[in-house]
């Protein structure tokens, strides 16, 4: 059997895999890339935020961002949210299936501290309950705003949370 010199013995297989890796790849950026759309659209929306259990007249803050839960030692895992604040609670949604489900749902009598973390020009706000911690970024023009950080962290202290010290940055 000829073979070709240029080509290492079973080098179309690897070929293969690495075509098929390639297109995974991408697959998942395109569903990435469709998930936060989506939640873009689903922040404005006052039906889906009265089916999450909001009164849209109570929301005093409604914004994309993306947040992680931590309540173990295993890494954090990020995922597009709807961030809803009313004058008594801070919530996190999914949307699953064209719906805000929730993630999150504080009374601000029940968060233990808040802190705002700092890298470089970036920020992140960290938020305590109990064992549990939220890393929580507010999104504006398609990336973090340091500036809707920062109000949002204001805004916590002002209503009665109690600042914490920040934790290592969490996350990506």
């Amino acid at each position: 059997m000829d073979s070709d010199p240029g080509v290492p013995r079973g080098g179309s297989r690897w070929g293969m895999r690495l075509t098929f890796f390639c297109v995974a790849i991408l697959a998942s950026g395109l569903a990435v890339a469709s998930n936060y759309r989506e939640v873009a659209k689903a922040v404005g929306d006052d039906q889906l935020l009265q089916s999450a259990g909001v009164t849209p007249a109570d929301a005093r803050l409604r914004a994309q961002c993306s947040a992680a839960v931590i309540e173990t030692d295993d890494p954090p895992e990020f995922f597009n949210c709807v961030y809803v604040q009313t004058d008594k609670s801070l919530n996190l949604f999914s949307l699953e299936d064209g719906y805000l489900m929730s993630e999150v749902q504080l009374a601000l009598p029940s968060i233990d501290g808040v802190a705002l973390q700092h890298t470089g020009r970036w920020s992140q706000l960290q938020i305590w309950s109990g064992q549990r911690v939220t890393a929580l970024y507010i999104h504006g023009n398609g990336w973090i705003d340091p500036a809707q950080n920062g109000t949002v962290y204001r805004w916590l202290l002002e209503h009665g949370v109690r600042p914490h010290e920040p934790v290592a940055w969490i996350g990506p």
